[in-house]
């Protein structure tokens, strides 16, 4: 590839530039909309013109900033789409239409920008895995595929661990052993109920979460095994998922094979397509055995207001939101111990690649395909994105002023007041794992600060060959939206964790699902994953 002079892409820039889009001293001016509030940007902002002035491109790239509230901002992304108006960067949720946006062309495919040593911070900062996670393909209508980046995908980690927040100092001071599996964190809720229930007068009211989904299911180590759900394959409703069977290797054309899709209540001939290992109904196996295992266990008041986490064994958390409920149940008992216990084995274990998954979040930076700023602005992205420092600047504010840096990879927020502190969403303008800082209460604790190094590091991941896949529904809209309504049904009944009659209850789902289109579905959903695999194989 070759390179572009930097005072040649400095004239191509400025010619390129729109009447309207000239700053006060005739910089470039880069509109960048952003979801919900920030504050105190222009502090920001100033600090990086000083940091640029010398340079002859961005000294005359000026950003700047708007937001848009959460609850609005999907009616002004559709608005803002619709009108052509003048922004050269926005947010866009996967939620909020983002790959439908990428069918109908709304945004400029920026391929060029990655994997392209011109742009050394954008390499830096978004390595060749996060490129191919980044890179879609999308079907035509007439069973064409055009490939590109149409976002630059924001995250700090590619998947929360997740896990339980439980009494360590009970534990400890019932002399239950330290909990490292599943066995032993019954053994510590079979303990702690025994002894206090002497000592309050009733049983502890148990384990704190909403459903028993999270609990144990193949949805991550099956991807090991061949098995994928919860992906971009999730047509027909949030919990009730097609899992994607695949050959465990490559044929003689480097592709690999869908063997089958299943869902809950299919046949047995269905099951025995897939991999080995879940040729039976393992869907609803995991329900029954979720709900033998864990629902002994289970608070009656789980999920409602009423609930006294003191009365709790253990409660459902992110290792991203441990510290904020830690935090908050300090608050209320001071002199609690808490743990954090990890769900999915691998992941407790810290094993490397044990996470195979797409490598995206669900937010986005995308640039309108009618922008004729995109030269400029992502050489802007290029310096953000090109060093710590840069990276620190528009996601944590002004080192020495609204934080402070501990050792290499943590920080501490300043004392300053809050009317005068930098409050940027970063999750809708750069968050990167390559510069996330620890905080310092992870810091300060040893073994939660392995865990969020482990969720942070790239080797954590695998890229799924699922990745970039994206379903064209236009034939099929109907047969969705209708058993998209029965699943949703269906999952009220698996959310009660198997109870009578529920096993009946998927019979009678399927059966209804099957009349208003499931197994059309099914046929496409096999057909398009198919193609999508036998196009990347040719790349």
């Amino acid at each position: 590839m070759n390179k572009m002079p930097v005072f040649l892409f400095a004239i191509l820039c400025l010619i390129s530039c729109g009447i309207d889009s000239a700053g006060p001293n005739g910089e470039t001016i880069i509109n960048i909309r952003v979801i919900n509030e920030f504050q105190n940007v222009n502090k920001i902002i100033a600090r990086y013109q000083e940091l640029t002035g010398d340079d002859p491109v961005l000294s005359m790239i000026l950003p700047r900033f708007t937001f848009v509230s959460g609850g609005d901002y999907r009616d002004k992304l559709n608005m803002a789409l619709v009108a052509q108006e003048s922004f050269d960067l926005m947010f866009c949720g996967a939620w909020q239409g983002f790959t439908t946006f990428i069918q109908q062309e709304a945004f400029a495919d920026l391929s060029y920008y990655f994997n392209n040593p011109d742009f050394p911070g954008l390499q830096k900062a978004f390595p060749p895995d996060l490129v191919k996670a980044m890179t879609f393909y999308i079907r035509n209508d007439d069973g064409s595929y055009r490939r590109g980046i149409y976002g630059i995908n924001l995250a700090e980690f590619f998947e929360d661990t997740r896990g339980l927040i439980y009494r360590e100092d009970l534990r400890k001071l019932y002399n239950a052993a330290p909990i490292n599996c599943d066995q032993t964190l019954i053994e510590y809720f079979e303990t702690v109920i025994s002894e206090e229930r002497s000592v309050v007068g009733k049983d502890w009211l148990g384990l704190s979460v909403w459903n028993l989904f999270r609990m144990e299911t193949p949805h991550y180590w099956g991807k090991h095994f061949g098995v994928f759900a919860q992906d971009s394959t999730n047509l027909i409703g949030d919990q009730t998922h097609i899992y994607i069977g695949l050959s465990l290797e490559p044929d003689a054309n480097v592709r690999r094979t869908v063997l089958n899709a299943v869902v809950a209540g299919d046949s047995p001939e269905e099951f025995a397509k897939m991999p080995a290992g879940f040729q039976y109904d393992f869907i609803t196996e995991y329900h029954r055995v979720r709900a033998d295992k864990w629902g002994p266990y289970m608070s009656p008041i789980r999920g409602t207001g009423d609930a006294d986490f003191r009365e709790f064994l253990a409660s459902y958390s992110t290792l991203s939101g441990f510290e904020s409920e830690v935090k908050e149940l300090l608050d209320r008992t001071p002199d609690a111990e808490y743990g954090f216990y990890v769900l999915d084995e691998d992941q407790r274990n810290l094993v490397p690649g044990a996470v195979i998954n797409e490598m995206v979040t669900n937010n986005w930076l995308v640039i309108p395909a009618w922008s004729k700023k995109i030269c400029q602005t992502m050489r802007f992205l290029d310096w953000m994105f090109s060093s710590r420092e840069n990276h620190d600047l528009f996601y944590y504010g002004i080192e020495g002023e609204d934080w402070i840096a501990i050792g290499d990879n943590s920080y501490k927020w300043t004392d300053i007041p809050e009317a005068h502190r930098y409050v940027m969403p970063t999750y809708s303008l750069n968050a990167n794992p390559a510069y996330i800082r620890k905080s310092e209460f992870a810091a300060s604790r040893p073994e939660l600060e392995k865990r969020f190094e482990y969720m942070y590091d790239f080797s954590t991941y695998q890229l799924s060959p699922l990745a970039g896949f994206v379903f064209n529904p236009v034939r099929l809209q109907t047969e969705i939206a209708n058993v998209t309504a029965l699943s949703n049904e269906l999952q009220l009944t698996i959310a009660r964790y198997c109870a009578d009659g529920a096993e009946q209850r998927i019979r009678d789902w399927h059966q209804a699902a099957s009349r208003v289109g499931l197994e059309r579905i099914r046929a496409e959903l096999i057909l398009q994953l198919q193609e999508f695999l036998d196009e990347k194989a040719r790349d």
